[in-house]
C-alpha cells in the first residue's frame, strides 16, 4: 500500500525543469494536504486503487517539496553561504521531523487511550484497561483470544470492545493526519514568502576564439 508513496517521492524529486520553479512548492504542499485528507476520509470499504492513488499523490507532494526546497535554499543563499544554509535546513528538517513525530504519536496515543477508556467505562469493564490500552492487542491474535475468554467469563462482549478499540485507533490516526493536512495548508500559504528561484539546467561549454 505504501509502495506508491515511496516510489513517487523519488519521481517527484527529479521533476525540476519548470519555468516557474516555485510552483513546485505550491503543488507539493497541495498534494500533501490532499493525500492526508484522503486518508482521513478513508474507510475499510474504500476501493484499494483509490487508496493507492492517495498514496501516489502524497509521494509526489513529498517529492516536490523535500529535495527541491533544499535546492531552492542553496540557490537563494548563494555560494558564499551555501554550506551554512544547507546545514541549517537539514538540521531544522531533522528537528522538525523528530518533534512532529513525537507530538503526533503522543496525540494519537492519548486519543486512542481516551476512546478505549470511554468504551470500557460504558461496559463497566475498566479492569481490562491495561490490556486494551496497548494497540498491539489489535494485531496480537493469541493475546486477543486470551482477552476474549476473560471478558466472556466476566459477562462482557469482548468482540464489541475490541471493535471499539479499533475504531478509537482509526479515529485517533485520522485526527493526527487532519492536523498534518492543516500544517500542509499553512505551508502552502507560507510558500509565497520563498523568493523566486530559477533552476538552470546544464549549460553548453563556451569555446573561446583565439
Amino acid at each position: 500500500m505504501i509502495t506508491p508513496l515511496v516510489v513517487f517521492i523519488t519521481i517527484g524529486s527529479i521533476v525540476t525543469r519548470l519555468k516557474n520553479a516555485n510552483l513546485m512548492l505550491y503543488v507539493g504542499f497541495a498534494f500533501l494536504a490532499m493525500s492526508c485528507l484522503g486518508i482521513v476520509v478513508a474507510t475499510h470499504n474504500m476501493p484499494r486503487p483509490v487508496l493507492l492513488v492517495i498514496m501516489l499523490i502524497g509521494g509526489l507532494g513529498l517529492g516536490f517539496v523535500m529535495p527541491n526546497l533544499t535546492v531552492f535554499t542553496q540557490q537563494t543563499a548563494g555560494g558564499t553561504h551555501l554550506g551554512i544554509a544547507t546545514a541549517l535546513l537539514q538540521s531544522l528538517r531533522m528537528i522538525g521531523g523528530m518533534i512532529g513525530t513525537a507530538l503526533t504519536g503522543t496525540l494519537v496515543s492519548h486519543l486512542y487511550t481516551s476512546g478505549v477508556s470511554i468504551a470500557l467505562e460504558k461496559d463497566h469493564a475498566m479492569r481490562w484497561m491495561s490490556d486494551l490500552s496497548d494497540p498491539q492487542i489489535l494485531i496480537d491474535r493469541d493475546g486477543q483470544q486470551i482477552l476474549l475468554a476473560q471478558l466472556a467469563a466476566a459477562g462482557h462482549n469482548g468482540a464489541a470492545l475490541l471493535e471499539a478499540a479499533r475504531e478509537a485507533l482509526v479515529a485517533a490516526i485520522h485526527i493526527g493526519l487532519a492536523v498534518a493536512a492543516v500544517i500542509a495548508v499553512i505551508s502552502f500559504w507560507q510558500s509565497r514568502r520563498v523568493p523566486p528561484v530559477r533552476l538552470k539546467g546544464p549549460q553548453e561549454p563556451v569555446i573561446m576564439a583565439e
